[in-house]
């Protein structure tokens, strides 16, 4: 086994962020500045919950990700589609 010195410790090499999530969150706070709009909230949890397309693991991590793209007057609701989906 080679030892990979470039990896940092405490840098998981293995990142469960949905990048097509991501990246709207990026465009949204661009455009409304506020990545996690009503639709991006409703499209992330029908994702997990209704449609199985992607892993509750992924979602949190996800939603964790773009914590800093979140417009104050969308806290409540990003933290209540977090715990949501944490508890599905």
């Amino acid at each position: 086994m080679r030892v990979d010195f470039n990896v940092s410790a405490t840098q998981p090499k293995f990142q469960a962020v949905n990048q097509k999530y991501l990246k709207m969150a990026e465009e949204n706070y661009r455009v409304v500045k506020n990545g996690a709009t009503t639709e991006w909230l409703e499209s992330i949890t029908d994702d997990v919950i209704l449609f199985g397309d992607m892993k509750k693991q992924d979602a949190i991590d996800t939603m964790n990700a773009i914590r800093r793209y979140v417009s104050n007057g969308s806290k409540d609701a990003f933290e209540s589609t977090l715990k949501v989906i944490r508890n599905s």
